[in-house]
């Protein structure tokens, strides 16, 4: 049996699966995000705050859509 797993696109919501640093805070593992765009450079991601984080390409296994 195959079982799909829930995949991570545009109007999905996802959580850290790690802890993840940027340039002036951390970001805990199991923050949540809504997933605002897709591009070659991975997954634009906006907090229910406004913030964001641009180009997940390098973290986007640190993400688990919920």
């Amino acid at each position: 049996m195959k079982i799909k797993h829930k995949e991570i696109g545009i109007g999905v919501r996802v959580r850290l699966t790690e802890d993840v640093e940027m340039f002036n805070c951390t970001y805990t593992k199991g923050h949540e995000f809504n997933v605002i765009a897709e591009g070659e450079r991975g997954f634009d991601l906006q907090d229910d705050e406004g913030n964001k984080i641009l180009e997940t390409r390098l973290m986007s296994h640190k993400l688990e859509a919920i």
